[in-house]
Protein backbone atom coordinates (compact mmCIF):
# COMPACT_ATOMS: atom_id res chain seq x y z
CA UNK A 1 0.00 0.00 0.00
CA UNK A 2 1.64 3.49 -0.73
CA UNK A 3 0.28 7.30 0.24
CA UNK A 4 -0.84 9.17 -3.10
CA UNK A 5 -1.79 13.11 -3.19
CA UNK A 6 -4.93 12.61 -5.43
CA UNK A 7 -7.50 14.89 -7.06
CA UNK A 8 -11.14 14.14 -5.90
CA UNK A 9 -14.08 14.80 -7.61
CA UNK A 10 -14.73 18.06 -5.86
CA UNK A 11 -11.60 19.31 -6.62
CA UNK A 12 -9.76 18.97 -3.64
CA UNK A 13 -6.64 16.94 -2.86
CA UNK A 14 -6.67 14.16 -0.32
CA UNK A 15 -4.16 11.46 0.48
CA UNK A 16 -5.56 8.33 -0.97
CA UNK A 17 -4.49 5.38 -0.03
CA UNK A 18 -3.39 3.03 -3.33
CA UNK A 19 -3.33 -0.65 -3.64
CA UNK A 20 -4.03 -3.91 -6.24
CA UNK A 21 -2.90 -4.30 -9.47
CA UNK A 22 -2.46 -1.70 -12.16
CA UNK A 23 -4.49 -1.88 -15.03
CA UNK A 24 -4.22 0.14 -17.55
CA UNK A 25 -7.02 2.54 -19.85
CA UNK A 26 -5.46 4.79 -22.38
CA UNK A 27 -3.54 7.28 -21.00
CA UNK A 28 -4.11 6.33 -17.12
CA UNK A 29 -2.80 3.48 -14.84
CA UNK A 30 -5.77 2.21 -12.48
CA UNK A 31 -5.44 1.00 -8.69
CA UNK A 32 -7.68 1.00 -6.01
CA UNK A 33 -7.59 2.88 -3.63
CA UNK A 34 -9.40 4.97 -0.37
CA UNK A 35 -9.93 8.01 1.04
CA UNK A 36 -11.35 9.37 4.36
CA UNK A 37 -13.83 12.01 4.29
CA UNK A 38 -15.51 13.10 7.36
CA UNK A 39 -13.72 10.21 9.18
CA UNK A 40 -15.24 7.77 6.99
CA UNK A 41 -13.24 5.39 4.72
CA UNK A 42 -14.31 5.81 0.77
CA UNK A 43 -13.27 2.93 -1.69
CA UNK A 44 -12.87 3.81 -5.05
CA UNK A 45 -10.08 4.15 -7.59
CA UNK A 46 -7.11 6.06 -8.31
CA UNK A 47 -6.42 6.94 -11.77
CA UNK A 48 -2.78 8.03 -12.55
CA UNK A 49 -1.77 10.04 -15.83
CA UNK A 50 0.88 9.06 -17.80
CA UNK A 51 0.79 12.90 -19.69
CA UNK A 52 1.26 14.53 -16.68
CA UNK A 53 1.61 11.72 -13.48
CA UNK A 54 -1.16 13.47 -12.00
CA UNK A 55 -3.29 10.88 -9.54
CA UNK A 56 -7.21 11.41 -9.52
CA UNK A 57 -9.77 9.45 -7.09
CA UNK A 58 -13.05 8.49 -8.32
CA UNK A 59 -15.57 6.77 -5.67
CA UNK A 60 -16.73 3.64 -6.35
CA UNK A 61 -20.72 3.56 -6.92
CA UNK A 62 -21.00 0.55 -4.39
CA UNK A 63 -19.24 1.73 -1.68
CA UNK A 64 -20.31 2.07 1.84
CA UNK A 65 -19.93 5.76 1.76
CA UNK A 66 -20.03 6.81 -1.73
CA UNK A 67 -22.63 9.34 -1.10
CA UNK A 68 -20.09 11.43 0.82
CA UNK A 69 -18.33 12.01 -2.46
CA UNK A 70 -20.50 10.70 -5.13
CA UNK A 71 -19.05 9.42 -8.41
CA UNK A 72 -20.18 12.15 -11.60
CA UNK A 73 -17.84 10.75 -14.52
CA UNK A 74 -16.64 7.76 -15.61
CA UNK A 75 -12.81 9.01 -16.25
CA UNK A 76 -10.75 11.64 -15.18
CA UNK A 77 -11.02 14.36 -17.98
CA UNK A 78 -7.56 16.37 -18.49
CA UNK A 79 -8.15 19.47 -20.23
CA UNK A 80 -5.29 21.78 -21.60
CA UNK A 81 -5.72 24.16 -18.74
CA UNK A 82 -4.95 21.04 -16.55
CA UNK A 83 -1.78 20.23 -18.49
CA UNK A 84 -0.44 23.87 -18.28
CA UNK A 85 -0.79 23.45 -14.23
CA UNK A 86 1.27 20.86 -14.30
CA UNK A 87 5.08 20.89 -13.26
CA UNK A 88 6.04 17.56 -15.59
CA UNK A 89 4.97 19.15 -19.15
CA UNK A 90 6.43 22.43 -19.94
Amino acid sequence: MQKKLAVCEDGRIREARVHGDERKFENFTILNAGVRIKGKHVQGEAWRSLNTGTWYFLTDPECKYCALLPRIIEKPDETSATLKRSHNIR
